[in-house]
């Protein structure tokens, strides 16, 4: 018999929680926190005891299909196991960062604050900004949260930088065309010669880059406008709690 795959190791020494933090802290912190809590990624507090080692593992080196999450086909099983030896030592404290605000009543804020107009949910709502049918298996609280207050910083980033080209996601433009036209919107595509906006309306502009007079991006702004001053403390708190219930079905 040959040697096993690369990946396929079987694991006989017992998990290492510390060679598990390292790994996690240069793999994994990035998109879950440093501390796993969340924060482009979901809270991983109490997933092993949710979903169950094997499980887990798996994930790590296979990834999920149609998210941010990529395989890590170079770590062995030993490594995955450690990692997942790491998580376990927030069992205790899984629910200490949970969630407190009513789903219920951020469902309401949610709807009467607009933002059905420019987010799906189950097919229904706008297209300007992402869908969120699963977003609470895409973001942790931390993430959502500050998503609500200020929308434009530390936009995503979509790519793993190894298979493909990292792309930030949600990137506003300004385009001046040669007849002095300005053209706001955030990214949707673009190559060396063109580049596609999206503007506050929904439309989309497909402009040819040697056309323009100027083209810059706005970091820090975005579509998505600020609930920092508009919603109180417990109202953001509600909109997150309602937004992590939006997943997909188990």
């Amino acid at each position: 018999m040959g040697p096993p795959a690369p990946g396929s190791e079987t694991v006989h020494k017992p998990s290492d929680p510390n060679h598990g933090k390292s790994l996690f802290e240069q793999n994994c912190s990035t998109c879950h926190g440093i501390d796993a809590a969340g924060e482009e990624g979901p809270d991983l507090h109490g997933i092993p005891g949710e979903l169950g080692d094997a499980a887990v593992e798996g994930i790590i080196q296979r990834g999920i299909r149609g998210t941010a999450m990529p395989g890590f086909f170079d770590l062995t099983a030993q490594d995955r196991a450690d990692i997942v030896a790491f998580l376990h030592t927030f069992d205790a404290s899984a629910t200490a960062g949970a969630v407190t605000g009513d789903p219920r009543a951020g469902k309401a804020v949610f709807q009467s604050s607009g933002c059905s107009a420019c987010h799906m949910i189950d097919g229904q709502g706008g297209s300007i900004g992402p869908e969120l049918s699963r977003i609470g298996d895409m973001r942790g609280p931390t993430s959502l949260k500050q998503r609500l207050i200020d929308p434009g910083a530390n936009l995503p980033q979509n790519g793993s930088g190894f298979y493909s080209a990292k792309w930030t996601e949600y990137l506003m433009f300004r385009a001046v065309e040669k007849s002095g036209q300005v053209v706001e919107g955030m990214r949707v595509g673009e190559n060396s010669f063109s580049i596609v906006l999206k503007d506050a309306a929904g439309k989309f502009h497909s402009l040819w880059k040697p056309d323009l007079r100027s083209l810059e991006q706005l970091p820090g702004k975005s579509l998505m406008p600020s609930f920092k001053n508009t919603l109180t403390a417990k109202q953001l708190d509600d909109v997150v709690a309602y937004l992590m219930t939006l997943k997909s079905a188990q």
